[in-house]
């Protein structure tokens, strides 16, 4: 089903609700498997240009990857996979968003104009320390569907799968993170 119309619609769907989360929370997708929350909002065109970073080098890597250790999946296939796997992601840019998390860190992190304030006693709360294993836990979660994702979309048995995963990830986290340290520097 990955490879077909709507499976690649859905994951197109989950992609274009990530990227609308992110952006009302104010959270960063800075690489393929990270987000985090901005000091300043965001612009709407720097969170969309993330979010196709992300999930375009993510699904055209993994293909690379599964392609190279006798794979025979599509592209399709691929990108429907990493778009679905991104669900949790929205979950985790609610919890992390500017709404949520992010009052608790403005309050544990105070920036002057010449100095930073770090009140370490404001991130021991257990609305934090709930708030970051939830982030932690949709994070593996989403890792372990994309897994799942690339056995099935990439049509790759046994070990070969989990290497070229584990390669195919790591490229495409390193590729994306200089990607999106680009498009920032360029000031979208």
């Amino acid at each position: 089903m990955l490879g077909t119309g709507p499976g690649l619609a859905a994951g197109i769907l989950v992609i274009i609700a990530l990227t609308v989360v992110a952006w009302w929370g104010g959270v960063h997708l800075d690489g393929a498997l990270d987000l985090h929350l901005a000091l300043e909002p965001p612009s709407a065109l720097l969170i969309i240009a993330e979010s196709l970073v992300d999930w375009l080098s993510l699904g055209f890597l993994l293909l690379a990857a599964s392609k190279v250790f006798g794979g025979n999946g599509g592209a399709g296939a691929h990108l429907a996979a990493v778009g679905l796997s991104r669900f949790p992601y929205i979950l985790a840019a609610v919890v992390g968003s500017r709404q949520v998390l992010g009052k608790a860190m403005r309050a544990a992190l105070i920036v002057g104009e010449e100095q930073i304030t770090v009140r370490p006693q404001e991130l021991m709360t257990p609305g934090v320390i709930v708030g970051s294993v939830a982030l932690i836990a949709l994070i593996i979660w989403s890792v372990a569907i994309l897994y799942l994702g690339y056995k099935e979309a990439g049509r790759i048995q046994g070990g070969r799968s989990a290497g070229s995963f584990v390669i195919g990830l790591i490229f495409a986290e390193l590729i994306s993170k200089l990607l999106v340290i680009w498009l920032i520097r360029t000031s979208i």
